[in-house]
Order: structure tokens, then C-alpha cells, then sequence
């Protein structure tokens, strides 16, 4: 995270707040997500490896955004 201030959750664990300065790690497969932004702007940098395919990603909510949108194609 590098601005703002968020509740994620991941996994059966329960939400839990997360911001500036904090690195959040978990193994492919794993329920994440950030439901609720507390502190805006909310800047956070996002690296998965090996690189996501974007037909991996499924959203809750599919009025939350579609996967092509999420993660740019490679060229």
C-alpha cells in the first residue's frame, strides 16, 4: 500500500485494515479482495508471479469490473 487505507480480506480470515507501508502476501487460489476503501486516495501496487492471467480473475461482483479491464494483455 502506498496511500490511503483499506479492509481487505482473503481466505476465511475476517477483514482487516490495511495501509501505508504494509505488504500483504498469499498463495494462488486464494478469495481476496478490498470491499471497502476507509482513506482515499488508495494507491497500492499490485505484483503477481508468476504473471495473472486475466481469465483468472473473477469478480464478486461482476459490476465491479470485468477481468480484461483489470489486467493488461500482453502484446
Amino acid at each position: 500500500m502506498l496511500s490511503g487505507r483499506g479492509r481487505f480480506f482473503m481466505g476465511d480470515e475476517e477483514p482487516f485494515e490495511v495501509g501505508p507501508g504494509e505488504m500483504l502476501f498469499f498463495k494462488k487460489g486464494t478469495v481476496h479482495g478490498m470491499p471497502d476503501t476507509v482513506e482515499h486516495p488508495l494507491f497500492m501496487v499490485s505484483v503477481d508471479t508468476p504473471r495473472r492471467d486475466p481469465r483468472d480473475i473473477i469478480f464478486v461482483d461482476p459490476s465491479d469490473g470485468r477481468p480484461e479491464g483489470f489486467v493488461q494483455p500482453r502484446k
